[in-house]
Parts: structure tokens; C-alpha cells; sequence
């Protein structure tokens, strides 16, 4: 790979009026299409949602959309991990109205009134500039000034190769794991996630296919996702073809400033295809001993959702809104929000900071403290409190409990909307850490990584990820000031490398 020049800038400005539309134009279709979008939620939003419930759904999509606008249209605006955010809050509450018909307890359905679901979705709506909000908050109190600055600049190539081992060696450990050929240690699996962290990894592989003119290089980004897919047909789980779409699409607008909606369709369109067989084939191949390649796995998944959706001689018909319906309901967390407020505080007392006890024991290592409380201990929780399953389910089924949700849970509509708030100075923190003009691409990967991390973490408990945030990025930041130390040192001058780090 030649060196890259120096004036060849990873973050490109999006305002190129050879390229993209200009700023008042994008305001204009934006607009336009938030405004054709308030007749589909009043007119094809399930029975759940009331006219009002619906209104603040468009209400909060509309708001909901602004961080990405400012993004794609003000040439000031600094990279903002709340876009990415304010997109999986569109997705989970706002859209969900479209789909979304009942919440499943384990003693049937959830009893929740229309002031409930109303309520819910206001809240919902509320939050996204109140995230908007805490960011701005941390940046006019002067705090830019007084936080480190992390610098780690790497070169495209070992940027590169760093990140093809971390993601290769993660495919590799699950083709292990499904082979038995790894004990069957929740432990054991959760160091080794540490130490191969893929979606860094694929930030690494991204970052060098986004600076102007070198997109070619993104075959190479492409080529690991379609391992990751058929990793994932393998093992009947869907993340892995959807966590590097999102590091994608969050690579394009927080780097390169251009939303690209294809990899948001294509993940939606995975999920479609894959959810409603998703069960039957854990069914066939979990939970029971059965002697399968991997290819027959993978190819037992396809088989399953071609008669799915194509019928056979067991399935000649399909219900396909249903189907629709099924997948979709996936992502949706508007009448779960729904069903904690209407119990909150009717059956249940507000926890008052309860849930948040991690915290607490977050830096304490856990092999001389025990008794530390899970990460998880807010889903176990309210998974068991709220009906979703007991004690013993807990065991098999994790239920993620939304942090927009855990807010309320804890201090109710006011005081959760101000946990919100701190969320979004939490994220201006870090994007002020690792998004800078002189932040090197090592950095950078971490920002992308970061910023995806927060987007699939907002449907668990802040326990999950803030709990040991500091922990992960601190040691991942580490490691790569090391491997770029070493990159360095083994440079000769008759070969320099030029590492660009302005943004």
C-alpha cells in the first residue's frame, strides 16, 4: 500500500457542491419527508398507539432527526455520537408504532392503558433533545479545555492488518465454539470477546476506505462482513451480519459526513428475512444433540427461511405481514416502556438509583471482590419484576432493560429525562476525547467503535456498557498506543510513513 500524503484528510467536509446537495436543499427534503411521514403514523400505526400516542411518535422523529441534519448540513458542527444514538431511539420508539401490536408476559399478554402507551411515547420523544441538550451543556461549561486529548496515529497498513487479525481471530473463536472445540465457559468467552473485540476491528478495516479517493480499498471491509454472515448462518444469530453495517453506516456520517441508507435497509432487510426462523432453527440445532457441519448448519437456516417466506409442502402459505410484523417487532421498545410505566409506581416503587448499584463496584476487580453484582444485574431484575420471565428463565433469556426505561424505573419522568441529559454530556466527554483535529486513526477506529457500542447498548441496562467503559477503551487505548509505538520504532528512514491527523 504507497503512503498517504499528507494533505489527504481522513474527515471530509460534506458540503462539496460537485458531490452533495447544498445545505438549505437537504433542510428542504428533510422537512418534506418528515412531513409525508405524519400521515403514515396516523393512518398505519397499530390500535396500541392512540392519535396522541402517534403525534408525539412523529413529533419525536422529527427531533429525533436533527443531530444528523446539523451533521450533514453545518460545516462547524463537530462529530456528535448523539446522531447515532437519536437513530437507534428513532427505530425502537418511533417506527415502532408502524408494527408493534402487544407485549408478551409470561402469563400472556401486558395489560397497558392508552395513557400509559401515550405517556410513554412523549417521554420517548422528550429524550433525544434532552440527549442534544447535555451534549451542548458539557461544551458551554468549558469542558473541551480541560479533557485529555487522545493522539493515536497509526499508518493504513497496520491500521489494516491490526484490524483483519482481531476480526479473523473473532470468526475463528466462534467456529471453535460451535465445533466444541472451546469449553463451554461463560467466562472464558467473555475474556476472549475482550481480547478480539470485532467491531473494533472493523473500524480498524473501514477507516482507510474513507478517506477521499481510496474507497476501492472498502472490498477488503466487505470480504470480512461476508464471513461474518455466514458465520452468522451458522450459528443462528443475526449480530454478526448487523454490527459491521452499523459500524459503516456510522463511519460515513461521523467521518465522512454522508448518511448512507443502504446498509440501514440491507440490516433491516437480514433481519426480515432471518428472525421468524431464528427460533425454529435454535430448536432444531441448540437444543438438542444433532451432527452438523457447519456448512449443513448454515445451509439448514436457509432452507428454513426459504420455505418460510417461499411456502413447501409443511408451509404452503405464509402470512406475510405477520411475518413483517414478527421480525420487526424485534427492535421495538415502545410498549415495553409502555408496560414499566403503567406498573411504576402503581405496583412497583420507584428504585430511586437502585439498578445503578454496579457502579458502585464498577473499577473494583472482581477476582478480589467476589460478591461484585453482575453487569447485568438491572436486566436479571427487571425481567423478573415485570413479568417477562422468572428467576430460572434468567438462566437461558436475557430481556435487556432499556436505559430510557431504567431512568424512569429509578426517578421517574422528570428525574429520568435528566438521567438522559447526563447521557448526553457522557457522549460529548467522549467524542471531545477521541474526535479532534490531531486524534491519529488509532483513535478514530476507537471513536467509530465507541460510538456502535452505544447505539446496540441503549436497549440493556447502563450497567452493560458505561459500568466498564473505562476499563475497555482504557485498555484497547493501550494497546494500541503500544502497537503503534512498535509500528514506529520498526519504520527505517529510507521508508517513512506519513500518518495524517488532522480532522
Amino acid at each position: 500500500m504507497p503512503p498517504v500524503a499528507r494533505h489527504s484528510p481522513l474527515w471530509s467536509h460534506p458540503l462539496r457542491l460537485s458531490e452533495e446537495l447544498p445545505a438549505t436543499r437537504l433542510r428542504v427534503a428533510y422537512g418534506l419527508a418528515v412531513l409525508g411521514l405524519l400521515p403514515v403514523l396516523l393512518l398505519l400505526a397499530t390500535e396500541r398507539f392512540s392519535i396522541l400516542a402517534r403525534l408525539a411518535a412523529w413529533v419525536g422523529l422529527l427531533l429525533a432527526g436533527l443531530p444528523t441534519l446539523n451533521l450533514l448540513t453545518n460545516r462547524r458542527a463537530r462529530p456528535s455520537s448523539v446522531a447515532g444514538l437519536s437513530l437507534m431511539i428513532t427505530l425502537c420508539y418511533f417506527l415502532a408504532v408502524l408494527h408493534e401490536e402487544r407485549l408478551l408476559l409470561r402469563w400472556g399478554e401486558a395489560r397497558i392503558t392508552e395513557s400509559a402507551v401515550t405517556l410513554a411515547m412523549v417521554y420517548a420523544a422528550l429524550s433525544t433533545p434532552l440527549l442534544s441538550a447535555g451534549w451542548w451543556l458539557g461544551g458551554s461549561i468549558g469542558m473541551p479545555r480541560l479533557l485529555p486529548k487522545l493522539r493515536l496515529p497509526l499508518p493504513d497498513r497496520p491500521l489494516l492488518i491490526a484490524g483483519v487479525l482481531i476480526v479473523g481471530s473473532s470468526l475463528l473463536l466462534d467456529i471453535l465454539r460451535m465445533r466444541g472445540l472451546l469449553p463451554r465457559s461463560q467466562q472464558l468467552l467473555s475474556v476472549l470477546s475482550v481480547l478480539a473485540p470485532v467491531d473494533l476491528g472493523y473500524a480498524m478495516v473501514l477507516l482507510p476506505s474513507l478517506r477521499p479517493g481510496r474507497e476501492r480499498i472498502g472490498w477488503l471491509f466487505w470480504a470480512l462482513t461476508g464471513a461474518s454472515s455466514v458465520v452468522a448462518l451458522m450459528s443462528g444469530t443475526l449480530a454478526p451480519m448487523v454490527q459491521p453495517l452499523l459500524v459503516y453506516l456510522l463511519g460515513w456520517l461521523l467521518i465522512r459526513r454522508r448518511l448512507r441508507v443502504w446498509p440501514i435497509v440491507l440490516g433491516m432487510l437480514a433481519v426480515l428475512l432471518f428472525q421468524p426462523v431464528k427460533g425454529e432453527f435454535r430448536a432444531k440445532v441448540w437444543d438438542r444433540e444433532v451432527r452438523l457441519s457447519l456448512v449443513e448448519r448454515a445451509q439448514l437456516f436457509l432452507d428454513l427461511s426459504a420455505r418460510h417466506w417461499l411456502g413447501g409442502e409443511t408451509a404452503p402459505t405464509v402470512d406475510r405481514e405477520r411475518s413483517f410484523k414478527v421480525a420487526a417487532a424485534r427492535t421495538a421498545s415502545a410498549l415495553q416502556l409502555s408496560h414499566i410505566i403503567e406498573m411504576t409506581p402503581a405496583a412497583i416503587p420507584y428504585q430511586g438509583g437502585n439498578t445503578y448499584r454496579y457502579f458502585r463496584f464498577a473499577l473494583l476487580p472482581r477476582v478480589f471482590f467476589p460478591d461484585k453484582p453482575s453487569a447485568q444485574y438491572a436486566d436479571v431484575w427487571a425481567a423478573v419484576m415485570y413479568g417477562y420471565t422468572t428467576p430460572t428463565g434468567t438462566q437461558h433469556v436475557m430481556v435487556g432493560l432499556p436505559q430510557l426505561a431504567e431512568a424512569y424505573i429509578n426517578f421517574g419522568l422528570v428525574g429520568g429525562l435528566l438521567v438522559v441529559m447526563l447521557v448526553g454530556l457522557l457522549l460529548r466527554i467522549a467524542d471531545e476525547i477521541f474526535a479532534h483535529p490531531e486524534a491519529g486513526t488509532g483513535a478514530l477506529a476507537l471513536y467509530l467503535f465507541f460510538a456502535q457500542q452505544v447505539m446496540r447498548t441503549f436497549e440493556g441496562s447502563a450497567g452493560q456498557f458505561w459500568g466498564g467503559v473505562l476499563q475497555q477503551f482504557g485498555l484497547y487505548a493501550l494497546l494500541l498506543w503500544c502497537y503503534g509505538t512498535l509500528v514506529r520504532s520498526a519504520q527505517t528512514p529510507r521508508s517513512p510513513i506519513s500518518v495524517p491527523t488532522k480532522v
